[in-house]
């Protein structure tokens, strides 16, 4: 599903004014001049106010705004958010709770995770989401990396279905251990201190001599919270926007391209 906006112009009930003949003529051309200007400054516009309303987007999701030109067997323009993506979410569905509201759809991790588990449990329990959490490295953009993903998919052999496999033998797993590796497990309940989620034992380097004096062999950070379904309030307000663009710039480029059309139209004649 993707999130469009469409913008026709009639010109005729636009503008509140007689027409010449040969303006009426050049209607069409300007029309479709028009719809492409207004079209591209409001792409710039979404993408403007996207960098704005969240919280570092990524560039996948600020560019993922995009515009089709008019043309004379098509006359509209369309802005629309990108509804494809080769790995992962299209930017249409994870932002349009960010455009309703309402609840997100579940990622692809989160949905791996429904669907796999140990003790003939479900890692993630039903009507769970997984959020970054505490002891997550988040990177620029504020999300988990994917390679911490990937690794979380591999070890719980979540993702064997969807074709995630592990090339960590019994050997490298211990060569990652002596270095100061983790592994990943999972709390469906909370236990102590810990929340339910997906926490990360990382065990201390063997040249880790101070942690050891204290008995320390390793630490758990939590990598991610299991938490009830997020509710989102409507904060990418695209077809306000588009509504308050269109009110402003379609009079502008419409009377612009017209007078253009117009006055190539007399060069024309003279020739």
């Amino acid at each position: 599903m993707s999130l469009p906006l469409r913008i026709e112009v009639d010109a005729d009930n636009m503008l509140s004014r007689q027409f010449s003949e040969l303006e009426r003529t050049q209607l069409p051309f300007a029309a479709m001049q028009a719809s492409n200007a207004v079209a591209f400054e409001l792409r710039n516009t979404w993408k403007t106010t996207a960098q704005r309303v969240f919280d570092r987007p990524t560039p996948f999701t600020v560019n993922a705004i995009l515009y089709r030109k008019a043309t004379k067997a098509k006359p509209f323009a369309e802005v629309f958010i990108r509804d494809e993506a080769a790995k992962g979410t299209p930017p249409s569905k994870y932002l349009l709770p960010q455009v309703e509201g309402g609840s997100r759809r579940p990622k692809g991790m989160e949905a791996l995770l429904r669907s796999s588990g140990g003790g003939g449990q479900a890692w993630l329990p039903a009507g769970m989401f997984a959020v970054p959490g505490k002891g997550a490295d988040l990177d620029g953009y504020g999300n988990v990396p994917s390679r911490v993903v990937r690794q979380i998919i591999s070890q719980l052999g979540a993702g064997r279905e969807a074709g995630y496999v592990s090339n960590e033998t019994d050997r490298s797993r211990t060569r990652r251990k002596r270095r100061g590796g983790s592994d990943y497990f999972v709390l469906r309940r909370k236990r102590g201190n810990l929340l339910p989620g997906i926490y990360r034992r990382r065990e201390m380097a063997a040249g880790d001599a101070a942690r050891r004096a204290i008995g320390a062999t390793s630490r758990i950070d939590s990598m991610f919270i299991f938490a009830r379904k997020p509710v989102y309030r409507k904060r990418f307000d695209i077809f306000g926007l588009a509504q308050r663009q269109w009110n402003r710039l379609m009079p502008f480029f419409f009377n612009r391209e017209l007078a253009k059309a117009v006055a190539n139209a007399r060069l024309r004649g003279r020739r």
